[in-house]
């Protein structure tokens, strides 16, 4: 049947509800804004913004919010976000100034656990010109790194929700040491030297070198 998307199995579709867009899925822009996406068992970051109508009349206008990181475990075959409810732009700029405004993921028809935090701007008459840079750059502040929309290297935390999700691991609840997520190595290495400092990486090319 024509229009009908069809997805591999493993795979959940990611939408949001009306008056939502999602700019990006871990770390890449999202293929369609306000229809669905295809997205992997395991953690996955979207990138959300508030596009709605709010007011009545010919008071009515369109309210743009701060776009939104939310981070959660995708184990499930569909995924909706909701916005916080808001009815006009006074409440709507209460809402998302709050440290965690009301965001809400459900899979499969049940709310699930997740973290968000607001994307950081730049200043000026567009902060979020660049996005992509943004993104990236949020993202390394917190050691989370994505190749081609798959996670590469992430806290532990995140790394051992991505495994669980496969179902070959459970996370302790004592804090022992989580097992890795095993990117390919180069991916890895990559990562680990984008996250080391000035002086590390010249140490690192220095052994590099003696190992020639």
């Amino acid at each position: 049947m024509a229009g009908v998307l069809t997805f591999p199995l493993q795979a959940a579709v990611l939408s949001a509800q009306d008056g939502v867009s999602i700019l990006y899925i871990n770390g890449q822009k999202a293929e369609h804004k306000i229809g669905q996406n295809q997205v992997e068992d395991g953690f996955v970051q979207a990138i959300v913004r508030f596009d709605d109508k709010l007011g009545s009349g010919n008071s009515a206008k369109v309210y743009t919010s701060k776009p939104f990181l939310l981070n959660f475990d995708a184990k499930g075959s569909d995924i909706k976000i909701l916005a916080p409810k808001v009815y006009s732009e006074t409440e709507a700029d209460i809402e998302f100034e709050k440290a965690n405004p009301g965001w809400k993921v459900l899979v499969d028809g049940k709310e699930v656990k997740f973290e968000q935090a607001v994307l950081k701007g730049k200043g000026g008459f567009m902060p979020y010109a660049g996005m992509d840079n943004l993104v990236a750059e949020h993202n390394k502040q917190r050691g989370i790194y994505f190749n081609n929309g798959e996670l590469v290297d992430a806290p532990v935390a995140v790394e051992v929700a991505a495994v669980a999700t496969a179902g070959s691991v459970v996370a302790s609840s004592k804090g022992a040491e989580a097992p890795k997520v095993m990117p390919k190595n180069v991916e890895q290495l990559k990562a680990w030297y984008l996250k080391a400092s000035k002086e590390e990486r010249k140490e690192f090319r220095r052994w590099m070198i003696d190992q020639e």
